[in-house]
């Protein structure tokens, strides 16, 4: 029996174990990264919580958290009073600033180890030696360039090669606080702008010079938190703000950042590794990582729901990597230090992205394949390989990664090169194609004049334009030279019909259709991919719907003259330059690279422009308006189109109330019966 139970026992741990590991190996989130199309998706998980840090120290409210170039930890605890030292392993190594520091808020350790620490309650910022001795006090800068209104409340500090000290203080709209090593105050860094907004552009159009002066202008938002990189270069988070949120300045303190990098409004720290990947920790507890170039790698972490999990926090504060990429979370409510450790996905991303931001793009190759093969739909690893596969001049395949990628600019230079090869093979094809086109058309119009060889197709073309249909069809042209004679026609000759007018509707709504799903990818409109049928078709249908209907109701209040059927054919008359050019615009939008989107944006705006020109003398020649008339009929139009919509809406909300309600009403019954 014994040996039985021994089996038995030896089998329930071999169970056990494995099961206790995978429960070790999962984390309480999600990680998410961006697809190919820009949304957020979920993916393998990229870090992974391993435990806290200087539990064998007193740490009540930790503020900030640095590690220098040694793997030394710095924790500044505004609880305790004081900065917190722990070795590589997270063993508590020393304290420093005890008895004079009040609330520390933020610390740094320069290349020579000096601790450099921003203590908000004594307005100061402290520099201590590397044993904890104090050496310099820096208090508000006494320079009229400073500012006496301006004050100085230290919340985080950084500082430079050159020992320059970048401060961070509350309310400070003007930007980081310049110090020198000695002191100096040397100007204000990198200073966010004001959001822009339909009021404010308003408010300047509407007000005087005077008024603006007298005016109090919105300010800036100050920013919240600094980091510095192994290159000198200067980050910062700013809170509650839509645009800049992270910024990542360059010498003359201008974003190299793309403004709208992220929607996240709420960034507490940010940090920043040796390969420039930027970390930011948001006050729900989020972490986003970002590469060098502000492209989105992960978001993981969150929000503590009471079960105190590893990986959730309550008030994140602060963020630090260490030089082995071990990350490091400071949770100011629970009074921990949360350390996180890169995974084997994220670790193949980072030396991706490590090799492609050098340039070495067939070297990157091999670990973004491996990615790939656990993400497929990696955003960036699709980006990256396009990149590889250019650079091998393998430009088929680097066309459909890009693609995929949705890289408009890694396509377009890959296009330029599979269109020049292929112009390189066929241009001289082509040209003797055009040569001996322009050559025939010139041989057959002498020998129609010497023997008139093309009298009998004429015959037949000038009989076929005379079929009432073919000519009202045919008639569309006429628009571009005549416009105001041709509706004159249009109304009063009856030169087009109902049933002519259908058919260029069928033919507005499937060039419609075609240029929604067959632009080239470059000038491709947002999100066609996924896109249904009915819903474009709704797109340009219902417009035209609502013109005709509200333009006819409108026109009947205020005297016009023109019918139902009138409006209905003149509208798809007016027309004409979308009915005649935008197939062609849409074959050429195919064969251009980026740099010729001019021409494609050019030729569309001509087309819009001038079809808004034929509808505004449609309305007029139809209706017999003035001028100043027409106006006011399409505004009341528009006006009268946004009502109906409106009302549509209404109606349909009431219409899902009371089928909820009858249903429920149903259901109950069902129920009870």
């Amino acid at each position: 029996m014994k040996h039985y139970a021994r089996i038995i026992l030896a089998a329930i741990v071999f169970i056990l174990v494995p099961l206790q590991s995978i429960a070790s190996a999962s984390v309480p989130y999600q990680t998410e990264t961006l697809s190919a199309d820009g949304k957020i998706i979920e993916t393998q998980t990229a870090y992974t919580p391993l435990g806290n840090l200087l539990e064998d120290a007193d740490i009540t409210s930790p503020e900030d958290i640095f590690v220098d170039t040694d793997g030394k930890i710095y924790v500044a605890d505004s609880g305790a009073k004081k900065v917190f030292v722990a070795d590589q392993n997270g063993k508590k190594a020393a304290e420093i600033g005890a008895g004079i520091l009040q609330d520390p808020t933020g610390v740094y350790v320069d290349k020579d180890g000096s601790v450099y620490v921003a203590d908000y309650e004594k307005e100061k910022v402290f520099r201590f030696s590397n044993e904890g001795k104090l050496e310099k006090e820096y208090g508000k800068p006494d320079s009229p360039l400073f500012g006496k209104s301006s004050s100085f409340k230290p919340q985080k500090v950084g500082v430079d090669r050159r020992g320059n000290l970048f401060v961070i203080s509350e309310g400070s709209t003007n930007g980081i606080i310049q110090l020198s090593r000695e002191g100096t105050f040397l100007g204000y860094y990198g200073v966010n702008s004001t959001e822009a907004s339909f009021k404010n552009f308003v408010s300047k159009l509407l007000t005087s010079e005077s008024q603006k002066a007298r005016m109090f202008m919105k300010l800036p938002p100050a920013p919240d938190n600094i980091a510095i990189d192994s290159k000198g270069l200067i980050y910062s988070v700013t809170e509650g703000t839509k645009n800049e949120v992270i910024k990542k300045l360059n010498v003359a303190g201008k974003n190299m950042l793309d403004e709208d990098i992220s929607p996240e409004t709420s960034y507490q720290d940010i940090t920043v590794d040796h390969d420039g990947n930027m970390l930011a920790v948001t006050s729900s507890g989020e972490i986003n990582e970002f590469d060098s170039f502000g492209n989105l790698l992960f978001i993981f972490g969150g929000k503590d729901d009471g079960t105190n999990r590893l990986g959730l926090f309550k008030q994140p504060t602060g963020i630090a990597i260490d030089p082995n990429g071990r990350l490091y979370v400071t949770d100011k409510e629970r009074g921990l230090i949360q350390v996180f450790e890169s995974t084997s996905f994220s670790n193949q991303v980072h030396k991706g992205i490590a090799l492609f931001k050098e340039g070495k793009y067939i070297e990157s190759r091999k670990y973004w394949e491996s990615v790939l093969e656990l993400n497929s739909s990696f955003g960036l690893a699709h980006s990256a390989m396009g990149s590889a596969y250019y650079k091998q001049q393998d430009y088929d395949k680097a066309l459909k990664e890009f693609e995929f990628a949705n890289d408009v600019y890694g396509y377009s230079d890959s296009f330029w090169e599979v269109r020049h090869a292929w112009m390189q093979e066929n241009l001289e094809m082509v040209l003797f194609i055009i040569i001996g086109l322009i050559v025939l058309y010139y041989v057959l119009k002498w020998l129609d004049k010497k023997r008139n060889i093309l009298a009998s197709p004429r015959v037949t073309w000038a009989s076929f334009k005379k079929r009432k249909l073919l000519g009202e069809l045919l008639f569309l042209f006429q628009f571009f030279r005549h416009p105001i004679d041709s509706f004159y026609y249009l109304k009063r000759k009856r030169y087009a019909s109902v049933t002519s007018a259908t058919i260029l509707y069928v033919l507005l709504l499937i060039e419609f259709i075609v240029s929604r799903f067959y632009t080239g990818f470059i000038f491709m409109p947002p999100a066609s991919d996924g896109t249904s049928l009915l819903t474009e078709l709704l797109k340009i249908a219902v417009p035209l719907f609502l013109f005709i209907t509200i333009n006819y109701l409108v026109s009947t209040i205020n005297d016009g003259e023109g019918r139902f059927k009138d409006i209905y054919i003149g509208t798809i008359y007016a027309l004409a330059p979308y009915v005649v050019f935008s197939l062609p615009i849409v074959l050429i939008s195919n064969i251009l690279t980026y740099n010729e989107s001019f021409l494609y944006v050019f030729s569309i705006r001509i087309i819009y422009a001038w079809c808004l020109i034929i509808l505004f003398i449609m309305i007029k020649e139809i209706h017999n308006y003035s001028v100043s008339d027409t106006i006011r009929n399409i505004l009341i139009t528009l006006f009268g189109m946004a009502i109906m919509l409106l009302v549509v809406f209404i109606v349909f909300v009431l219409i899902d109330q009371v089928y909820d309600f009858v249903y429920s009403i149903i259901k109950e019954v069902v129920l009870r019966v």
